[in-house]
């Protein structure tokens, strides 16, 4: 089988393996120019790298964001302590307070109602809650008043049915 090659293309063999005539190191990148001849074409090879050195002096590559340890709060003193300081504090433990229980949102938000008197919902909900009894007594009674009447119309099938048979037949 013969192989058919134009003039652009350009085929290695492996027996016929680059061989390098020249290799400079510079001191900020390393360049190698090899000349290479296969079938009578020379190939120049360049390559670049950067200086390592250089390259740490400019680049940080210590991960310094990643595993960020929490701030220690041991040394605050509560009695230097400012209102904007607290919601500081707050909005960094955010996620960290309980919902529920001692020392938990649900704490912070009833001692924060009472301490100002907050009933507008608490007015709202007890109107609700209000409604919603008395639709349950109107439905109950609704119920009976229901039961009643099958009840009654029971009644007055069993006693037609009853008046039929005792009727003569004609």
């Amino acid at each position: 089988m013969k192989d058919n090659y134009n003039n652009n293309d350009l085929k290695l063999k492996d027996d016929s393996i680059l061989t390098s005539q020249k290799s400079s190191t510079l001191k900020d990148n390393t360049a190698i120019d090899a000349n290479i001849t296969q079938n009578n074409i020379p190939i120049t090879l360049v390559r670049e790298a950067f200086n390592k050195e250089k390259f740490n002096e400019t680049v940080n590559t210590a991960f310094t964001q990643l595993g960020v340890a929490e701030p220690d709060l041991s040394f605050f003193n509560p009695n230097l302590a400012t209102v904007g300081d607290f919601f500081n504090i707050y909005t960094n433990l955010f996620f960290l307070i309980p919902k529920t229980g001692p020392n938990s949102h649900t704490t912070l938000i009833e001692e924060s109602s009472e301490y100002v008197n907050y009933q507008a919902n608490r007015l709202e909900i007890q109107a609700l809650l209000d409604e919603i009894a008395e639709l349950r007594e109107q439905n109950l009674q609704l119920t009976l008043d229901i039961g009643n009447v099958l009840g009654a119309k029971e009644e007055i099938d069993k006693a037609i049915n009853e008046a039929r048979e005792i009727t003569p037949e004609n």
